[in-house]
C-alpha cells in the first residue's frame, strides 16, 4: 500500500493504489479488509516509525535533545455516514477557509529533520482527537488528549513546540513530570508572579504566602531601554528584532518558567514562554519560529498526497445532521460501539500511511538531493533555495525511475516477491472478467 500511495498518478484512493502496483480488482475487498484487519493497528505502526526516525544522522536537535512539533488540523468530511463527524469552528485569518466546517479534528506530532538549510517537520503519528460525547471516562479537553499524546511518544528530555491554544498551566505540569520542555506562546494579557523574597515576611493571620506579586507582562513592554536589539535568521531570512527575557512564576510557585517579550518591526508583541531557563531569549525566538514548518507538512500532505481523503462509512449508522454534534456511544449497542471504533482506526491508519509516505519522501529528499535532481526529467520555473528538493519532485523522480529500480532490485525485494505471489491471482480475475465479457447476454 506504500508502495501505491507513492506511484499513485489518479485521484488518491485504494482503488488507485492497487492500480499503482498492478494489483487488479480481486484485491479491492481484500485492501479494504486490510485497513479494518485486526492484526495490525495505526498505533504500532506509528511507534516504530517513530523509533526509525529519532535515530537518524539528520534529525534536528537542540542543546542535544530532539525537537518535535505538534498541533491539531481540521479535515473537512461531507459524509452523513462517517463516525466522529462534528461542526468545527476554524479561527483563520485566510479568507478562503470558511468559519465553520463539517469534519474530524485530528492531533498530530512531527519530529524536527535538518540538513544543510533544509529544514522539515517529518510527521509519525496521527489521531483524532474530537467528536465524542464527554463521558466520565472521556472528559479530557484538546489539550489534555495533545499532552497524551506526547507523552505517550515523545523521549524524556525533549523539547516540544506548540501552538498558543495548548498554552496550559496542567499541560506544563505534565511535562514537568515526565522531564519534557514546552516552548509555546503565550496570550498578551498573560498575568505572571514574581519570585517570593528569600524570607517573606507574614501578614496577619492565616498561613505564609507561597505566591509573589502579580505582574502584567504587557506592562513590560513599556520599558524600551530594557530590550535588546539582535539580528536572528527566522522564517528562512534575517531579521532584526528587540527582546526581553524574565523569569517568573506561572504555573507553580516552585518552579520557574522563562517569558520572553519579543517585538518584530511593524508588528505586534508577543510573547513566548520556555519551562528550560537554561535557554536563552535568541534560542527561544527561533525555536518558536520553527513551529510553522509543521504547517508546511499539514499543506504538503493534503495537496501532494490527498493524505485525508479516506472514504469509509458505515452502512447501519444513521445519518447524522447537517450540523452534528459530538457521538454518544451510549445510543448505540455494544456491537455498534466496535464497529464505530474499528470505523475511526481505518481513518487513522489511511492517514498515517500517508504520513509515512510523506517522511519517506522528506527522509529521500535530505538523503540523496543530487541523485534525486539528477534523475528528474522534467523542470520547475522555481526551485527550493536550500539546494533539496520537494516532496513533489522526489515523488515525480520515484515513479519515473520506478521500472527501472523494480527491475534491478534484488529478488528479496517485498514488493517483488509479493507481486510476483499475486501473479496467478491476477491472471485468472482477468480471465474470468474477459469471460463475463463475452458471455452473451
Amino acid at each position: 500500500m506504500v508502495w501505491g500511495i507513492l506511484l499513485c498518478n489518479r485521484s488518491a484512493a485504494i482503488t488507485s493504489y492497487l492500480n499503482a502496483v498492478g494489483l487488479s480488482e480481486y484485491y479491492y475487498d481484500h485492501a479494504l479488509h486490510w485497513f479494518h484487519a485486526t492484526s495490525w493497528s495505526a498505533k504500532t505502526v506509528s511507534q516504530r516509525w517513530h523509533q526509525w526516525l529519532s535515530g537518524h544522522n539528520y534529525v534536528k536537535r537542540l542543546r542535544g535533545q530532539l525537537v518535535y512539533l505538534g498541533d491539531g488540523i481540521k479535515v473537512s468530511k461531507e459524509g452523513r455516514k462517517m463516525p466522529l463527524v462534528k461542526k468545527l469552528h476554524q479561527e483563520s485569518d485566510n479568507t478562503t477557509k470558511r468559519e465553520w466546517i463539517r469534519g474530524h479534528y485530528f492531533g498530530a506530532i512531527s519530529l524536527l529533520f535538518e540538513s544543510g538549510q533544509a529544514l522539515l517537520a517529518v510527521p509519525f503519528v496521527f489521531q483524532i482527537q474530537d467528536g465524542l460525547e464527554k463521558t466520565d471516562e472521556n472528559s479530557s479537553s484538546l489539550v489534555d488528549k495533545m499532552s497524551s499524546l506526547c507523552l505517550e511518544y515523545i523521549q524524556s528530555g525533549s523539547y516540544v513546540i506548540l501552538d498558543a491554544f495548548f498554552a496550559s498551566k496542567n499541560l506544563i505540569k505534565e511535562f514537568r513530570f515526565h522531564s519534557l520542555h514546552l516552548i509555546t506562546r503565550v496570550k498578551i494579557n498573560t498575568v505572571a508572579r514574581l519570585p517570593l523574597p528569600p524570607s517573606p515576611p507574614k501578614k496577619g493571620p492565616g498561613r505564609r504566602a507561597i505566591w509573589g506579586e502579580r505582574l502584567s507582562l504587557q506592562t513590560l513592554f513599556h520599558d524600551s531601554d530594557s530590550l535588546t536589539t539582535e539580528s536572528l535568521s527566522l522564517y528562512g531570512k534575517k531579521q532584526r528584532i528587540s527582546y526581553r527575557t524574565v523569569d517568573l512564576h506561572w504555573d507553580s510557585p516552585d518552579e520557574l518558567v522563562r517569558f520572553v517579550l519579543v517585538l518584530f518591526p511593524g508588528k505586534k508583541p508577543l510573547i513566548l514562554l520556555s519551562t528550560d531557563c537554561q535557554l536563552t531569549g535568541a534560542e527561544i525566538i527561533t525555536a518558536y519560529s520553527w513551529r510553522f514548518k509543521i504547517e508546511v507538512t499539514f499543506r504538503t500532505l493534503i495537496e501532494i498526497l490527498s493524505g485525508f481523503s479516506y472514504r469509509f462509512w458505515m452502512k447501519d449508522m444513521p445519518r447524522s445532521s447537517r450540523n452534528p454534534k459530538n457521538l454518544n456511544l451510549k445510543d448505540y449497542s455494544e456491537q455498534q460501539v466496535l464497529k464505530i471504533l474499528e470505523k475511526v482506526e481505518a481513518f487513522e491508519r489511511f492517514v498515517n500511511l500517508n504520513a509515512l509516505v510523506l517522511g519517506i519522501l522528506q527522509v529521500l529528499s535530505l538523503e540523496m538531493p543530487h541523485c534525486i535532481f539528477k534523475s528528474f526529467s522534467g523542470w520547475f520555473r522555481t526551485l527550493s533555495s536550500s539546494g533539496h528538493p520537494s516532496e513533489q519532485v522526489v515523488r515525480l523522480t520515484l515513479k519515473q525511475s520506478a521500472p527501472s529500480i523494480l527491475v534491478e532490485s534484488p529478488s528479496s525485494l517485498l514488493l517483488t516477491k509479493f507481486l510476483h505471489a499475486k501473479e496467478s491471482f491476477r491472471q485468472t480475475a482477468i480471465h474470468r472478467r474477459t469471460r463475463q465479457l463475452k458471455a452473451p447476454s
